[in-house]
This record gives C-alpha cells, structure tokens and sequence, in this order.
C-alpha cells in the first residue's frame, strides 16, 4: 500500500448526485458523500479528474440553463485506513417498508421490514438520495405480489431488488452496462434473481409486445418526457417516475396528461410522481 493518497474533495450547490456520478465513473472507484460534496480518494492524477468534472459542470449548465457552483480542493494525504473510516459514514436507511443497509450492517431482525443489502459502488443509488427514496416509499404503497414491473434505468438494482423481494415479477434494463453488472451482482448478494436483466431500454428488450403492471424510471425528466410508457403498460397499470427536479414536474405531467396522477411527493428538491394509465 502506497503511504500516501491523493485526495479531491468536491463540493456542489446543484445536481451534486451526477456530479458523483460522474466521478464513480472517471476514477472507477467508490467515493465518500459527506455534506454537500463528495470525496474522491485514489492513487490516479486527481487534477485530471478536476478538469473533466469542470468541463462536465459546463456540460450540465448549458443542458439545464442553469449556474452550477463548483468548489474543489486537492490535498495529499497519510494513507490511513480511510476504507473502514468510510465504511462508518455510510449508515442504512428505511424507506417505508425496505431498510437499506450495506452489507457491512446487521438486518432489523423484523418479519414486517423487507432487508436489502446494497453496497455503495459505481452505479447510483443506495436509497439515501431523495429520488431513490420517493421510488422505494412508492413501491411500498403498491401491492406488488405477483405483478409483472420493469425498472428502467435499474442502476445499482435497488429498485429491482425492492419489487423482487415485495413479491413482484421483475424485468430491469440499463443503457450502462455497469448497472447492468451492478444489478446482478447486488440481486445475488440478496438471493434473489431478477427474471430479465438486459443492457438498453424498453424499446430494445427481445419481446416488444410485453405490456407491464408497474413501470419504475428513476432517471433525469428529459429522457422521461422521451420514453413512450403507454406503450408498454397495461391499462389501470402505475407508473413511478423519479429523478425530476421540482421545476420539471409540470413538464413530466404534461407529457403524461393521459395518465391520471395519484401522488407527486418531493424529497430533498427531488419529485417522484405516481401515476395510472387511463
């Protein structure tokens, strides 16, 4: 082991989880959240990492039409054991009915909470972030037994596990091939197996007349408005969509003013809108 580690502290007023995001995938590495920023600690050339995170803020601030605040501090540290000073910042979470846990962490021992263990890695989501956890407060509304639901943009496969493990049919899709990996990988540590895993969307999955109960997309409210859910859910069926700021949430009904709207709860400036097909 090296005995010292270069370290890129990183802090966002805006859009922090794609910020992190976008680190995971620049270093290959997991990170530490703390509040309001993140840290990145590796042996890689940290000043490149900075550069392409602030030609991503660029990126972020021309899509978005917004002013993004950036600050970044590189230091050199001791090599200490900051694994397993990491592994004590990242606490479980329970999200209605499902206590999120890294694996690290002992279950409740409760038969009425549904345990899942995710790991913090590459792919998001761990059931901290505000959308991540209005999708699993969703689906613990729904009576999901015997239910056939796809995820669409599985991730980490938290969502996948939760409807898995609730007693649903689950179908989950990734245009990330490391979600994808991240999906089955974390499936396996919970004992399960998700009935259909597949890199894409829902218009490249191999049987395209396949019609859902439950649709679960927790992805940015610009490819929502772009995916044609009524095509690929049953009449009646419910539809939970998640990763839409609140200033988007007009714009997602507006799209979807075929769907009838049940719920739209907000978390920590993030929107998860449950609606039904008409």
């Amino acid at each position: 082991m090296d005995s010292l580690y270069n370290c890129l502290a990183i802090e966002a007023d805006k859009f922090l989880w794609l910020f992190i995001d976008k680190a995971m995938e620049l270093t290959g590495e997991a990170i530490e959240e703390v509040e309001g920023g993140f840290i990145v600690r590796t042996t890689q050339d940290v000043e490149k990492i900075e550069q392409n995170l602030r030609e991503f803020l660029q990126y972020l601030q021309q899509t978005f039409g917004e002013t993004i605040t950036l600050k970044t501090k590189i230091t050199q540290e001791e090599n200490k054991d900051w694994i397993c000073n990491y592994k004590n910042s990242v606490q479980p979470v329970l999200c209605g009915r499902f206590y999120i846990r890294p694996s690290w962490h002992d279950s409740l021992n409760n038969d009425e909470i549904i345990d899942i263990i995710v790991d913090p890695a590459l792919a998001f989501g761990s059931g901290h972030h505000g959308s991540t956890y209005g999708c699993l407060i969703a689906l613990s509304s729904i009576d999901l037994v015997g239910k056939n639901l796809v995820d669409v943009g599985c991730g980490s496969g938290i969502l996948s596990i939760a409807a898995k493990k609730a007693g649903a049919n689950v179908w989950s899709c990734d245009t990330d091939s490391i979600a994808v990996e991240s999906t089955k990988d974390n499936a396996s540590k919970n004992n399960l197996q998700i009935d259909n895993v597949w890199e894409g969307t829902l218009t490249t999955m191999s049987c395209n007349n396949v019609k859902f109960d439950v649709i679960v997309a927790n992805i940015l409210a610009d490819i929502i408005v772009t995916i044609p859910f009524e095509k690929y859910i049953k009449k009646g069926g419910i539809l939970i969509l998640s990763g839409i700021l609140e200033q988007y949430i007009q714009k997602v009904l507006d799209r979807f003013d075929n769907f009838k709207k049940l719920s739209c709860e907000i978390n920590d400036e993030w929107a998860t809108i449950i609606l039904q097909l008409n």
